[in-house]
């Protein structure tokens, strides 16, 4: 088979990533989980092992494998001896109520196997591999995982990627977020979410090296300057607390911070530059694989930036402001019950519901089109209210919902991190009057409750939502 180059520091698109790197960096560290080093040839080993076990248990190739996922190394295992085998990857939160995992695993239709932790490690030292290795094909455009959007309660849709639609998106990336062999990504988001499964995608095409912190929580200061962590995947109270721990970022190897959630505080930002860190702000969703646009962010009073259109995607603007998206990184569709339903409208263009606009050429994101309120007959977006907050110089995080209101029909209530954990309320208001319109002033503002539900890395709007419609 021929194969196929695009990136000289990349492994062709048509080969196993990761048996390419243990073919051309043996020794060189794969992932590290707390103490212990991994070398991209016993990862390989490892996974072929895998592969071998769940042969054994009578996968077949277009198999769905669903997949709980726990520890981060059997998962990243898994997910490649799906890649090498053609057995579909369907990895799920294990939060998942039982009911709504089996509605899940229906809905799929994915086959039952059994799943042994560290099965790869178990059984891999027991296999003898031949020093010469070969590199593996694999077929980058038929259908490689199905990954669960976010969902509490119903059963959530399950989006089909390619192993080409991670591989634009890796490749992508890495125009505006240079990674190399020796660098290091701590792998901190869950693997059930296409964000923390990019992590795995962008180390393994370019050699770097996936840390994997396990066993209590450890302070993200100590892990940053015990791993000797050079990338980080951050939401804005990650960014705080790493501020606020004192730890002098100039001296450690951290180069870049991944700034997700959809919201940025600037006197963070700013505080992490003087450090010498470089900071991206980022769009992007499941259905495009992960990164749609990264940059460096431009704050205004109605917010911040994404970043630039990443090459190998394409945004436009419907003329409702709907953003628009398309490229090698978009999925093949929807999957449920044996039919694959396509993203895309005839153009090629697959409608976010997402609201936004351009700003010097990056995209700004002002909310789900579908978060809308209606207050008195005035439309209002709460993520309007959100970028407005963070804007204070006390605030690092913010969440505006909906209560019913009897006069007004809806009105906005946000609930607010500080700094220094007070909260004046008139202050607030009175700073807000300078950004946003009267009638989008929150009727209430609250601190966050000590115990916050996340949904993967933004905080859960459902259960602020809930929370909103108690207040007064």
């Amino acid at each position: 088979m021929k194969s196929i180059y695009l990136d000289a520091h990349f492994p062709p698109l048509n080969y196993c990533p990761l048996r390419y790197q243990a073919m051309h960096r043996p020794a060189g560290i794969a992932i590290q989980v707390n103490a212990e080093t991994i070398t991209f040839q016993q990862l390989d080993r490892w996974v072929e092992a895998s592969c071998q076990s769940y042969r054994e248990q009578g996968l077949n190739k277009g198999d769905r494998l669903l997949f709980v996922v726990s520890e981060p190394l059997d998962t990243v295992v898994t997910a490649l001896a799906c890649l090498r085998s053609q057995w579909i990857f369907c990895p799920i939160n294990p939060a998942f109520p039982a009911e709504q995992k089996a509605g899940y695993q229906r809905m799929i239709e994915a086959v039952p196997v059994a799943q042994s932790a560290g099965v790869g490690r178990l059984v891999g030292s027991q296999l003898s591999f031949e020093q010469d290795l070969q590199p593996i094909h694999i077929l980058p455009e038929v259908i490689y995982d199905l990954v669960a959007t976010s969902g509490t309660t119903a059963i959530p849709k399950a989006v089909v990627h390619s192993y080409s639609n991670h591989y634009f998106n890796a490749l992508g990336a890495s125009t505006v977020l240079p990674l190399a062999c020796g660098d290091r990504w701590l792998l901190s988001l869950p693997l059930f979410h296409v964000g923390g499964f990019a992590i795995v995608m962008r180390c393994l095409l370019a050699g770097a090296t996936m840390v994997v912190v396990t066993g209590g929580k450890t302070p993200l200061a100590e892990i940053v300057t015990r791993q000797q962590l050079t990338h980080l995947s951050l939401v804005n109270t990650q960014l705080f607390r790493l501020l606020q721990s004192g730890v002098s970022l100039h001296d450690t190897p951290l180069k870049y911070i991944l700034l997700g959630g959809g919201l940025a505080a600037p006197v963070l930002v700013k505080a992490a530059q003087a450090q010498g860190i470089t900071v991206l702000t980022t769009y992007g969703m499941t259905e495009m694989a992960s990164q749609i646009c990264t940059g460096e962010p431009q704050f205004t009073d109605r917010g911040v930036t994404s970043g630039h259109v990443l090459p190998w995607r394409e945004v436009a603007l419907s003329d409702q402001g709907e953003i628009l998206v398309r490229g090698k990184t978009l999925a093949k569709g929807y999957y449920a019950h044996g039919d694959l339903s396509p993203l895309a409208d005839t153009d090629g263009w697959f409608h976010t519901g997402d609201k936004g606009l351009w700003l010097n050429g990056q995209i700004q994101l002002c909310g789900r089109m579908d978060n809308m309120m209606i207050s008195g007959g005035e439309n209002i977006h709460p993520e309007e209210i959100e970028q407005a907050l963070l804007t204070l110089p006390n605030i690092i995080q913010a969440v505006v919902v909906a209560k019913t209101d009897d006069e007004f029909g809806q009105r906005p209530v946000a609930y607010i991190q500080t700094v220094d954990g007070t909260l004046d309320e008139v202050l607030i208001k009175q700073q807000l009057t300078a950004t946003i319109a009267k009638f989008k002033m929150p009727a209430h503002i609250r601190l966050f409750p000590e115990v916050v539900t996340e949904s993967g890395i933004k905080p859960d709007r459902r259960f602020f939502q809930s929370l909103g419609q108690s207040s007064d």
